[in-house]
């Protein structure tokens, strides 16, 4: 897999820009806030994702502008292939794959198209932050291996909006209120969907992360990753399905049906239903789950080292891009946002080792001096322009 050329308008600090990319180690120099970051981000847009950042539209539209064009041409799975994007100032991304209009991504759509994978110092806010940054990952993970994925999700967003709406309407309208039981069944549906796709991500990562971060840390921990579920009961159900302790214990195995999950969360919305009106918003649901992360049996966000955290983080990253290759029978894009910075020796040495194994990369750094790597082109980046050396 490989991005041959990238061009951008009006995309964050970008007014015009065209880059061509080498197959091997492509690094890309310049000052802070130069926009190293932002072509690195413009590489996720055109890879279906959007912004590994989770930037909306109005931060990735340059100032004064009303939408950003990019388009990537590049080859994947023996072919090639060109993805045009139109993000809107307003919100939402059009993407046409080969000049077709990808209005729901599928396997026959996605199959041809470029897949990245980005390694950030702000990965730490995945062990480190909200339950929404463990949120991403596993969205993004079950896009990467199953593209329909994002349309699903993309749909219980909008249930969502729907239902948020339908709680905040109801206090001052009784046709609001009534039509709440069918929300609430298009709610459940679209949720046990989402939770499908994350516990299948979840279930192939655990391995992967496991022997990453002991490769990384010389260590034989123990790794796990539980799905934290709002919406189990704390008590028995009183419409008779399964107990909070029996659900949970199968969200953990992955041996749980879909119709399993859209009965408990059908069941959490009508005991949640009171507060719901009461707060205007829905608050049990996928949207509220969270993933933790355990070493050694303790919560990594509050009891692991920073170095720990480290590991963590970058374990998940290869793990991630260990998924995508095996997945897809060739090697992700790796994207590398200034990480060796923030790494020592040893996590250094881990990722050179991987990057080596692996093919393209595109990697930005404020200076090439002491660049572990041997390098296949250079790029200058200084206030939105971009420069190639070689």
């Amino acid at each position: 897999m490989q991005l041959r050329g990238l061009v951008l308008t009006d995309f964050r600090n970008y007014a015009e820009a065209s880059v061509e990319f080498s197959p091997g180690l492509n690094l890309v120099v310049g000052r802070n806030g130069q926009g190293k970051t932002n072509l690195l981000e413009a590489i996720d847009v055109v890879s279906g994702l959007g912004s590994h950042r989770g930037a909306t539209g109005e931060a990735m539209v340059r100032q004064g502008a009303e939408r950003a064009v990019l388009s990537g041409t590049g080859s994947a799975a023996g072919r090639d292939v060109r993805v045009d994007a139109e993000v809107k100032r307003t919100g939402g991304t059009r993407l046409l794959v080969n000049r077709v209009a990808v209005e729901r991504m599928s396997a026959s759509s996605s199959a041809g198209m470029l897949v990245a994978v980005a390694f950030s110092p702000d990965d730490l806010v995945i062990i480190k932050g909200g339950p929404e940054e463990r949120r991403r990952l596993l969205d993004q993970g079950a896009t990467r291996v199953r593209p329909l994925a994002a349309t699903e999700r993309q749909e219980f967003d909008r249930v969502l909006r729907q239902r948020t709406g339908l709680l905040k309407a109801a206090s001052t309208s009784q046709r609001a209120l009534a039509t709440l039981d069918v929300w609430d069944e298009s709610f459940a549906r679209a949720g046990a969907v989402v939770v499908r796709n994350r516990l299948a991500v979840l279930d192939k990562l655990r391995p992967e992360v496991l022997r990453r971060y002991r490769s990384v840390a010389g260590l034989p921990a123990e790794i796990s990753m539980e799905y934290r579920a709002s919406w189990l009961p704390e008590r028995p159900s009183r419409r008779g399905f399964l107990e909070g302790s029996e659900l949970a214990g199968k969200l953990q195995s992955g041996a749980v049906a879909e119709d399993e999950l859209r009965a408990a969360l059908l069941d959490a919305l009508a005991r949640a239903r009171s507060r719901d009106l009461e707060r205007g918003v829905s608050t049990v649901g996928p949207h509220r789950d969270d993933v933790e992360v355990l070493l050694e049996g303790a919560d990594a966000r509050l009891f692991a080292s920073q170095g720990e955290q480290r590991s963590l983080a970058l374990s998940l990253r290869m793990a991630e891009r260990d998924l995508v290759a095996a997945d897809r029978g060739e090697d992700p894009i790796l994207l590398l946002d200034d990480i060796f910075s923030e790494l020592d020796e040893t996590r250094r040495g881990h990722l050179v080792e991987m990057v080596a194994a692996s093919g393209q990369t595109i990697a930005t750094a404020t200076s090439s001096a002491g660049w572990p790597m041997a390098v296949s082109r250079t790029l200058t980046v200084e206030a939105g322009r971009v420069v190639a050396h070689g």
